[in-house]
């Protein structure tokens, strides 16, 4: 009968003096480094006494070691939970390298971006560019810009319908759950290159209402990012507080690092900070007590997410009214009808169970977070949004707004094609509602942008005239709507005139994602921080 005996007992969570010498590579080269992570173990060595594993929480099961080792002894030791999971990775690089970037692709070659696009799909795109083609050559220019300004039009007034659904919606105050009855909750910080704004943000994230205990942030750096990890460690954080290095490797995108984040967290909840955030200080026990009452079914609570240096220029002024109608009434009509939400790139607050169960992230999507929120509602899960805001740092120049907003109409594109591969599917998926949302949103989005400027070409006489003035009363009908948004904000409300000016920003973006989706489809084109980043929040 095989023994489990227990050696070299340490306080849990303080790293064991010269672990990593006692490691026998070898011993555990059988081994998945996945698995490893997910029980906190690592053999280290096979000793006279037998196979010695050393251990970060409570003894792993019997029938679990077993399989690895059949007919050996286990001697036990233990050691810090953070120490093993550092160990693992760092014996195990190229291996967790390949699981943060591909284990996705592998594991859900349906929803992954890399299996690319099915032949059909380039036949109908090709066979719809024919067509305009040959419809205008032919004189049918009346008739591509009828479709144009119809599907415009359609597109901006689904977003409308949203907003108005989301103004009649009350929403149920979560409970204030005492601290006993709190998750624990692991908060991860994608950081690349942030050293200009991560010390601040690590110091507002430690101050978060939370018991300190059922706490961790991991702030996930790349290895070579030493400025990064340096803020960090300058910041002087709370022990709850943790720099992951990065196993290198491609693509360098935020969810191939925020898959490390998810092999590494012990919280029944998690969430995404970008590193210039400042989410509210109650927002974790926010959501805490949203999920409490949510049912199984609520997988995600989306935070609403609007940015600190408004009033930073005309620019800023713009993005952020933008984002007050997106988060506080779109977003929110969404998931009153139940519809698929297209999460934000932070914020997103989700059971790590549910998150696991469904891949975690694809690391080669560009907007790993509208595909995830429709992964989520793919399998039967339920996204809903937060009265909570994470305050952001919005860009101030307009390369780096355009940069920005080409990578996100590029991943809606991607993501949309991704979900349309198989059509039945889809219907099957998502339902028939849920498809109008995919179309509406995820597809609509980027295409109402392309096509808005010409509405400034068009003739006024004629059909042209009609086609135009189409376009502008819904423009204009947007307009209003995302002036009541900007009340609710306390924001000008002047900058909402300019709106269809705007537009011709995101025209340009959706275009340049247009031609980078066929050129270079998992291009990340990182946005900078650090201009604007105060400390405290509006």
């Amino acid at each position: 009968m095989k023994r489990h005996a227990l050696m070299h007992p340490v306080t849990a969570g303080r790293p064991t003096p010269a672990l990593s010498a006692d490691v026998d590579p070898a011993c555990s080269a059988h081994i998945p480094a996945a698995d490893m992570l997910a029980g906190d173990w690592i053999p280290l060595r096979r000793t006279a006494a037998g196979v010695l594993i050393a251990t970060g929480g409570p003894l792993p099961d019997r029938s679990s070691l077993s399989r690895w080792f059949p007919g050996e002894e286990l001697v036990f030791r233990e050691a810090g939970r953070r120490e093993i999971q550092e160990l693992v990775v760092d014996t195990r690089l190229d291996e967790v390298a390949d699981d943060m970037a591909n284990a996705f692709t592998r594991n859900f070659p349906e929803h992954a971006a890399r299996t690319g696009v099915r032949p059909w799909q380039k036949a109908a795109s090709y066979a719809l560019a024919l067509a305009v083609a040959v419809t205008l050559a032919s004189g049918g220019l009346d008739v591509v810009v009828t479709a144009v300004s119809v599907l415009f039009s359609l597109g901006l007034l689904f977003k409308v319908f949203l907003a108005a659904v989301s103004a009649q919606r009350l929403a149920d105050p979560s409970p204030e759950l005492p601290d006993a009855e709190l998750p624990t909750y692991t908060v991860l910080v994608p950081a690349y290159q942030e050293e200009a704004v991560i010390g601040d943000t690590v110091r507002w994230l430690a101050d978060l209402d939370y018991p300190a205990g059922k706490l961790e942030i991991l702030v996930l750096v790349e290895r070579r990012d030493e400025a990064t990890a340096r803020a960090v460690r300058e910041a002087e954080p709370p022990d709850f507080v943790r720099v992951v290095p990065l196993a290198p490797g491609p693509p360098q995108t935020k969810p191939r690092s925020c898959n490390l984040g998810l092999m590494l967290a012990r919280g029944e909840l998690l969430v995404i900070f970008d590193a210039e955030d400042r989410p509210e200080r109650d927002q974790l026990r926010k959501v805490a007590g949203q999920f409490a009452v949510g049912g199984d079914e609520l997988a995600c609570v989306q935070a609403k997410l609007n940015y600190y240096n408004e009033r930073r220029n005309l620019l800023t002024r713009l993005f952020s009214l933008e984002y007050a109608f997106w988060f506080d009434l779109m977003l929110p009509g969404l998931a009153r009808l139940g519809l698929p939400i297209p999460l934000g790139g932070t914020s997103n607050h989700l059971r790590t169970d549910v998150l696991r169960r469904v891949g975690g992230w694809d690391a080669w999507n560009v907007t790993e977070d509208a595909d995830l929120g429709l992964r989520l509602a793919s399998t039967g899960h339920r996204v809903d949004v937060a009265d909570s805001t994470t305050w952001e740092e919005c860009p101030a120049r307009s390369w780096a707004w355009i940069m920005q907003r080409t990578r996100w109409l590029k991943g809606y594109l991607l993501t949309g094609l991704v979900y349309t591969r198989r059509p039945a599917d889809t219907v099957r998926r998502f339902g028939w509602s849920g498809l109008v949302s995919l179309l509406g949103i995820v597809f609509g989005t980027p295409v109402v942008f392309m096509f808005w400027p010409c509405a400034f070409v068009l003739p006024p006489a004629g059909l042209g005239g009609v086609q135009a003035a189409t376009m502008w009363i819904s423009a204009a009908v947007m307009a209003v709507s995302m002036l009541i948004a900007a009340r609710r904000r306390r924001m000008s409300w002047w900058t909402a005139a300019l709106v269809p000016f705007y537009w011709l920003l995101h025209a340009f973006a959706g275009w340049r994602g247009l031609w980078q989706l066929i050129q270079a489809p998992y291009k990340w084109e990182k946005t900078a921080h650090g201009s604007n980043a105060p400390r405290h929040t509006p």
